[in-house]
């Protein structure tokens, strides 16, 4: 008769009158991390605490966060595309003042009359976008301002 008494599973209780075999592996990774400071090694553990991580919870979220941070990056967001896109556009676009425009996945889908029948469209058009810029053209007109104060006060 093969029993293993595990008191941690079986809620602190021993039961050696049945007949139970119970295999737990663990598996323990050892991550070893050379060159690492003793002072980015104490910030890191101290902001694993504070947020309430395990240090390897917080090793994985940064490491994730530093992977989806990627300044070399070739690719563009669907936002960039379509900002480049109106930025090419703009003198254009100018013309069709008072006017909506639909841009999405870096096209232009349309002018409209109003920005209802342009949202309608997009859902026509492009249901898969992600970002889409439905905008009403010269209405709000850019202007640069001089910034003459370093503070406001209320």
């Amino acid at each position: 008769m093969q029993v293993k008494l595990i008191p941690r599973d079986l809620g602190g209780k021993f039961y050696a009158s049945q007949r139970v075999c119970i295999t737990i592996k663990a598996i323990l990774v050892t991550l070893v991390i050379r060159g690492l400071d003793e002072r980015t090694k104490r910030s890191l553990r101290a902001e694993a605490i504070r947020r309430g991580l395990r240090l390897a919870q917080a090793v994985k979220e940064a490491f994730q966060l530093w992977r989806s941070y990627d300044q070399d990056a070739r690719t563009l967001s669907e936002r960039d595309i379509n900002n480049a896109t109106y930025e090419a556009l703009r003198q254009e676009l100018e013309k069709h003042t008072g006017k909506t425009i639909l841009i999405a996945g870096g096209k232009l889908f349309g002018i409209y009359e109003n920005p209802r029948s342009a949202a309608m469209d997009l859902k026509l058009k492009a249901p898969e976008a992600r970002h889409a810029i439905i905008t009403a053209i010269g209405k709000d007109e850019r202007e640069e301002l001089e910034w003459l104060g370093g503070s406001l006060s209320l």
